[in-house]
């Protein structure tokens, strides 16, 4: 007998004086497997299904009253529903996996769009209000009696007085956008380099008593000596006097200091009716509210590397990290975290990497994430 007289005797007591369907296992499944298969394949090669009934199935389908005299295994009907509700679900899905026309969607990569680094850039607005765009490829070259006016977005503005006695002082503008640098030599031969999200106000030629300039923002000077005609550098908060010296002024309307950093030479800066002389390796340091002077040693050249194309940043959170790359790159950050904005920097890096690789050279030495998404930098911890 194919199957035990114990398991035969248990379900004939269960089953006595009642009649099922009868399925014999071990002919019924291979013979399903065989069918499948050979359905599978014929819709793989597109050629033919064949064509059978329930019929082919009836030599290994036995349908008879219950006998004590054979031992079987019954299933019940619900189990035999089932197994032929799969095979109908598994064939219906084949065959629209195959027949199907349309094509499997396919998800659009990320595209993450490059940020890339600060250029040479500025806007020249003349006396006359009348505005000139200073972009890579741009040249200027203007005469306007007392001084000529030659540049490029590479060698920058130079102005050379052809007379140096003036009757009144003409004011130009220059102004720095985010993401843009530019550097011009004044009529006296004084070089400035003006950062990002920064103007400076000057005269076209300087009279004969003073050199004075407006600043916002940051710039970086090397001023030519003059002992007749001090140089004078006017911030919202603060004056800077100096006769010839190399130093750099940030004072930018929307931190909390203003510096003036010495790296050569000797200046004088006042506040609020306060003088303070600083010698090269100092600076000095004015609350932007209560006008407070604070005069510190510093690393002055870190203070001018970005003039150089370097970011140095020592022990610099990165909050404020976070503002010097937002006006670089033109980009805003974020902090999901209010405490990442409280973790320490130390570091060099070039000002011409894109802005990816900023934050990926930050993430590599700290514990933060950031997520970039059109001009949003989002920072969070990880």
């Amino acid at each position: 007998p194919l199957y035990s007289s114990a398991a035969s005797d248990v379900y004939k007591r269960q089953m006595e004086n009642r009649s099922y369907i009868i399925l014999d296992l071990y002919f019924l499944f291979p013979i399903i497997a065989h069918y499948l298969k050979f359905f599978l394949i014929n819709l793989l090669y597109r050629k033919y299904v064949p064509h059978f009934t329930i019929r082919q199935f009836y030599p290994f389908i036995l349908f008879y009253p219950f006998s004590s005299s054979k031992e079987l295994i019954v299933f019940r009907k619900r189990k035999l529903l089932s197994g032929v509700a799969a095979l109908f679900l598994i064939c219906i899905g084949a065959y629209w996996l195959l027949h199907s026309d349309k094509q499997p969607e396919v998800c659009p990569q990320k595209v993450v769009e490059q940020i890339n680094s600060g250029e040479k850039k500025a806007i020249l607005t003349l006396a006359d209000g009348k505005q000139v765009e200073l972009v890579s490829g741009s040249a200027v070259d203007k005469d306007l009696g007392i001084v000529q006016v030659t540049g490029d977005s590479m060698a920058g503005l130079v102005y050379r007085a052809k007379d140096t006695i003036v009757k009144a002082l003409e004011y130009h503008l220059l102004s720095v956008p985010r993401a843009g640098e530019y550097v011009m030599t004044l009529s006296d031969g004084t070089k400035v380099w003006i950062n990002a999200e920064s103007e400076i106000k000057y005269p076209v030629v300087f009279g004969p008593d003073k050199r004075e300039v407006f600043i916002t923002g940051e710039a970086f000077f090397e001023v030519v000596k003059d002992s007749l005609r001090p140089f004078i550098v006017h911030t919202p908060n603060a004056q800077t006097t100096v006769l010839g010296t190399s130093f750099n002024v940030m004072a930018y309307p929307d931190e909390r200091h203003t510096e003036i950093t010495l790296l050569k030479g000797a200046v004088v800066v006042e506040a609020a009716g306060r003088n303070q002389y600083i010698k090269p390796g100092q600076q000095v340091q004015v609350d932007n509210v209560s006008k407070e002077m604070n005069c510190r040693e510093v690393n002055a050249g870190r203070y001018a590397s970005w003039k150089d194309g370097l970011f140095d940043f020592e022990g610099m959170k990165l909050e404020d990290l976070a503002v010097e790359l937002s006006r670089w790159y033109d980009v805003d950050f974020f902090f999901i975290h209010a405490a990442s904005g409280q973790k320490k920097f130390t570091g060099a890096i070039k000002r011409n990497n894109s802005l990816q690789f900023m934050l990926d050279f930050i993430e590599k030495t700290s514990d933060v994430r950031f997520e970039v998404k059109e001009n949003v930098v989002r920072v969070y911890n990880r």
